[in-house]
């Protein structure tokens, strides 16, 4: 019974894994030359309107740190400009859990018929959105973005490098792409 349990924790944790990678989308510009940028600099230094101030410069570091950590130096002005947004959209997440909910009794209910088992639950998605501009063209060249399901710790320097080096794992995109 035990090497069961134990079997079965390995799944779990992959799942909860799973719960906490943001989805992460990305576009790019596939006339932009990515391998002429080495430096960059910020397109905006005004936090923007409705951010927490003190949330929007811990994605700047973070932003700086993991293009750092890429090999790019920031440089006024760079071959690249970086911007960012951040916000939420609240959302009801409905599951059905069938006629006899979470448990299977074919016999029926404990006193009969028990009608069908809903879970409701208000959900707050948050979206950080990193966009880079050619500062020769000051055109657009990549947008990308990580949603995650938003938790009371989300605004912790952790999970904020977390959902930034998931979308930066995307940048500069693959040649040909």
């Amino acid at each position: 019974m035990k090497s069961r349990h134990l079997a079965i924790l390995p799944v779990m944790l992959a799942l909860a894994a799973c719960a906490n990678t943001p989805t992460v989308n990305y576009d790019a510009d596939p006339s932009a030359n990515f391998a002429a940028y080495k430096t960059y600099s910020w397109a905006y230094q005004k936090v923007p309107d409705g951010v927490n101030p003190l949330i929007a410069d811990r994605v700047r570091t973070s932003i700086d740190n993991s293009l750092a950590a890429r090999g790019y130096t920031k440089a006024e002005p760079g071959d690249f400009a970086v911007g960012f947004t951040i916000g939420s959209r609240d959302r009801v997440e409905v599951n059905d859990m069938g006629v006899y909910g979470p448990f299977y009794r074919p016999w029926g209910g404990w006193g009969g018929w028990t009608g069908p088992q809903v879970d409701v639950r208000n959900v707050t998605d948050g979206t950080l959105v990193i966009d880079v501009y050619d500062t020769g063209t000051k055109s657009p060249v990549w947008h990308g973005t990580a949603t995650q399901e938003v938790t009371k710790n989300s605004g912790s320097q952790e999970n904020i490098d977390t959902a930034v080096n998931a979308v930066l794992a995307k940048f500069p995109p693959p040649p040909g792409k």
